[in-house]
């Protein structure tokens, strides 16, 4: 099953506001990411927690994905990547807490210079990615949580096809995909569906939905895939996780990406 989500902080500065506006949108999940009583994800407290859990009760809503920032750092600085470990425990906690295995994750910033449209060549940096991502991953191994990698072309992930290179590389069952289908079309010569879809077949864990330019979800982006089809296709293969509504450009635009996905979940899903 496909349940459909939406990133709290980009619906409402305020939590409950956030929270209340997209259930009567009809989502009844979200991705926490920054905006919790004026806080990133990676700082909220117990009492925040408790302040949430109560919350989401009253709207019946629940956390689909902890939207960590892990990961957004430098290859070269070990400092960062020990920072980020660090808070990497800290969102297996919080994974705990909210009762989901999903916790969004990236492969380090590319060097610049690069975007996009212009990719690194990844076998130049896969085996200091894999160095570094390597004590993050025995974590998540050990807490029994799924480290989440995103298409994002900011990070050494830009695309399906290098996101399958650095989980090959990886080879562990907790390492899977945040498949940000947008940004993966956008970052590399893909054909979202079935192309891309197939090069990372069976390993997502987790959806981000963008908008095309029209603001819709007709399409992904300017291509000629759909959202319903590569949707039919994931509940083809089994897939049972959350959707997420992302970066549409106002909360207005955000609460009608939640209705149009959960119009279309409902008729796939019928």
């Amino acid at each position: 099953m496909i349940r459909a989500c939406y990133f709290s902080d980009e619906v409402s500065p305020d939590f409950e506001e956030a929270v209340r506006l997209g259930s009567e949108a009809g989502a009844h999940a979200i991705e926490i990411r920054s905006r919790i009583f004026g806080k990133k994800v990676q700082d909220i407290d117990e009492d925040d927690v408790k302040k949430m859990k109560e919350i989401l009760a009253k709207y019946d809503v629940r956390v689909a994905v902890i939207g960590s920032p892990c990961g957004k750092c430098s290859l070269d600085r070990p400092e960062e990547r020990a920072e980020h470990l660090k808070m990497f425990q800290h969102m297996c906690k919080l994974a705990h807490t909210f009762g989901t295995d999903i916790i969004r994750t990236f492969p380090f910033w590319v060097p610049e210079g690069y975007q996009e449209g212009l990719r690194p060549d990844l076998s130049r940096y896969l085996d200091r990615i894999v160095e570094g991502l390597r004590p993050m991953v025995r974590i998540a191994e050990d807490e029994g949580v799924k480290m989440c990698l995103e298409t994002e072309g900011s990070t050494f992930s830009g695309n399906c096809r290098e996101l399958r290179t650095i989980m090959d590389a990886l080879d562990s069952p907790a390492v899977m995909a945040t498949w940000d289908i947008l940004n993966s079309w956008r970052s590399g010569d893909e054909v979202p569906y079935p192309d891309a879809y197939q090069l990372i077949r069976g390993r997502i864990a987790h959806l981000h939905i963008k908008p095309n330019k029209q603001h819709n979800i007709k399409t992904v982006g300017e291509s000629t895939s759909t959202y319903g089809e590569i949707f039919r296709a994931l509940l083809a293969d089994g897939y049972d996780g959350a959707a997420s509504i992302e970066h549409w450009g106002s909360p207005e635009l955000m609460l009608s990406g939640i209705r149009q996905l959960v119009t279309l979940l409902n008729a796939i899903q019928a």
